[in-house]
């Protein structure tokens, strides 16, 4: 899964990687937790989105709180997940993401990365509006089953898009989701993995020393 991530890259980077600006107000962050505002690539630019997606058919935003990783494997499927796969998927950036390892009573967090550089996790997103006209953008992030470094543990990992697929995958005038579903099965992530602070067990801490390496218990 992917319940927490890193974006440490300025504004410059991620123009560069985009090819367009993001929005003013964005900052580096290292603690990225759901139900906060994520930076994401839509077919309309960079913008901010709510993590944990909001189906447009829910009654309340609380709907999306757990929302915020759909299962490749069943997401064209999935009445929460279908409509927004079809027609309106994005790329969320990131320098590297959160997992956790048991290890008898003790969780061991650890820092998963692709040699610290940016990358783009798979995303979906969708629009919201309540009764009061309130509206709402809310995006999830994809997973799969993990390979490599990463299979050693967890058994899930989040979906990076090659570069080279970037715009086959933003395409919401595809008829059908195989070239949709090719860019996944392309993703060829193996991710670095090194343990970090138990500090970023608190999604209010941030701060660049929370990928610090530290001694693995």
């Amino acid at each position: 899964m992917c319940g927490r991530f890193a974006l440490a890259s300025s504004a410059e980077a991620i123009a560069d990687y985009f090819d367009c600006d993001p929005p003013a107000q964005f900052a580096p962050r290292y603690n990225i937790a759901p139900t906060t505002p994520v930076l994401a690539r839509a077919a309309s630019g960079l913008t901010f989105y709510r993590w944990g997606l909001v189906p447009s058919w829910a009654k309340e935003i609380s709907f999306g709180n757990r929302m915020f990783n759909a299962r490749a494997e069943t997401v064209a499927e999935k009445p929460s997940f279908r409509a927004a796969f079809r027609r309106r998927r994005c790329l969320v950036p990131a320098t590297g993401f959160y997992e956790w390892q048991k290890k008898g009573e003790y969780k061991q967090p650890y820092f998963c990365h692709l040699n610290h550089r940016l990358f783009s996790f798979a995303g979906i997103w969708e629009y919201w509006q309540d009764g009061a006209g309130n509206e709402l953008q809310s995006c999830a992030i994809l997973t799969t089953a993990a390979v490599g470094t990463m299979a050693q543990i967890h058994q899930r990992m989040p979906v990076v898009i090659r570069h080279q697929h970037h715009a086959s995958w933003l395409d919401h005038h595809l008829e059908s989701t195989d070239e949709a579903m090719a860019c996944i099965a392309d993703m060829n992530a193996d991710f670095e993995i090194y343990a970090v602070s138990q500090q970023v067990n608190n999604s209010r801490h941030e701060g660049a020393a929370l990928i610090e390496p530290v001694g693995d218990k």
